[in-house]
């Protein structure tokens, strides 16, 4: 994310061709999504005080490089450069492939499939089924119940924003 500090926090700096996705107004920050085709800048205004022309803010903290990194793409599209995907807040491959796991595990539980039929139809596919007590004492039947318990969480939390990048 992106602050910016301004002394008219009511004019988004919208570039052209970005349109708002989400916004919202917390205190003295304005908070704003916007999007130009797969291209997203998230962007926090905070009041700054008259006569100050606009700065952009990079606090020094953990996420200091990824707070670099989005200034540079809110740089480039400003001076009206292509952006290519931000690779910074896009999960990785590994993140991507798990979510996707979780989510096909959520979707064979509403299909009303049982966990060891998702143990060995998705998490497992290559594993032989285990029956009666080994299955009940197996690695792959604890490993499958905390995928369900993970996907459950995931679709509590509201998995849904993942995809407008919120």
């Amino acid at each position: 994310m992106v602050v910016v500090s301004t002394p008219d926090i009511a004019a988004i700096p919208l570039l052209p061709g970005f349109e708002p996705l989400v916004e919202a107004v917390g205190g003295n920050e304005h908070y704003l999504v916007a999007a130009k085709g797969a291209a997203r800048l998230r962007l926090c205004l905070r009041a700054a005080p008259p006569q100050c022309p606009d700065c952009l803010i990079i606090q020094n903290d953990l996420c200091a490089a990824a707070r670099l990194a989005a200034a540079t793409r809110f740089e480039r599209a400003t001076r009206g450069l292509r952006l290519g995907p931000d690779r910074v807040a896009s999960p990785s491959a590994y993140r991507r492939s798990r979510l996707a796991l979780l989510l096909d595990i959520q979707d064979g539980i509403d299909a009303g499939m049982s966990p060891r039929d998702l143990a060995f139809g998705l998490v497992f596919p290559r594993h032989r089924p285990l029956a009666g007590a080994t299955w009940k004492g197996s690695s792959e039947r604890r490993h499958t119940l905390r995928l369900i318990a993970d996907a459950r969480r995931l679709v509590i939390s509201g998995y849904r924003k993942l995809l407008r990048h919120d």
